[in-house]
């Protein structure tokens, strides 16, 4: 299997900046990633990289990194199944190297988005305020009964910002720059 390094091709990075704009829009607004996006966009990404890019078993090793990075957190309530599916989507694009650093990125952007929304939110309202409005305290319990977390930033959000960021620096060094 060769693992070909994602090189610069205008119409496949016009396709998955597409791809994961749609999707942060639709989760945004909807907190839903409908399967209709991430099933079509892993096809499209599968053949894609079958004729024009890196071949199939390239991009299927990306799908399958993409899909188990993000499966552990959805099984124990950390994300939705639509994240999952995005990101195995986005591997089919990417290949396994660049989700994987596309991922390392999203993780470190939300973090810092997180840390950035409760700070500003408990500058504000205070800490206390902060803690029921984010579930901070008592977190997915209410009368000894779970209830369901409210997400305040959707993980697809620091994805499409760290896949343009990886699409961006291709773009830079097609242009040499390094």
């Amino acid at each position: 299997m060769q693992f070909t390094p994602l090189t610069f091709d205008p119409l496949l990075f016009a396709l998955i900046a597409t791809f994961v704009a749609s999707a942060a829009v639709l989760d945004f607004r909807t907190q839903k990633i409908p399967n209709y996006l991430t099933v079509t966009g892993a096809i499209v990404g599968l053949v894609y990289q079958s004729f024009a890019g890196a071949g199939i078993l390239w991009s299927l090793a990306g799908l399958g990194i993409g899909f188990v990075l993000l499966l552990l957190p959805f099984i124990l309530g950390g994300g939705g199944a639509g994240d999952v599916k995005l990101l195995a989507a986005l591997g089919a694009w990417l290949g396994p190297m660049w989700i994987a650093v596309t991922f390392g990125l999203a993780a470190i952007l939300g973090t810092f988005i997180s840390l950035s929304m409760l700070t500003i939110a408990a500058c504000q309202v205070g800490i206390g305020a902060t803690k029921r409005q984010y579930n901070l305290a008592g977190a997915g319990v209410a009368d000894g009964r779970p209830r369901k977390l409210k997400r305040h930033l959707p993980f697809v959000v620091p994805i499409a910002i760290s896949t343009w960021l990886v699409l961006g620096y291709f773009v830079m060094k097609s242009m040499g720059h390094q």
